[in-house]
């Protein structure tokens, strides 16, 4: 279907990398860091659960 005559640039490549990475940050970076901050809310209060029932 394409036709590769040679193997893709690096710098083609790195671009996309970048590109990709900022784009995923813009998209996933504001429900990953929610969730993250609420995990660590949880382990929090699981650690004061257990060290008040001791």
């Amino acid at each position: 279907m394409f036709n590769r005559r040679r193997f893709l640039s690096l710098p083609m490549v790195i671009g996309a990398v970048v590109i990709g990475i900022v784009s995923g940050k813009a998209i996933f970076g504001p429900p990953v860091d929610e969730y993250w901050k609420k995990k660590l809310e949880e382990e929090e209060a699981a650690k004061k659960t257990d060290t008040s029932s001791s």
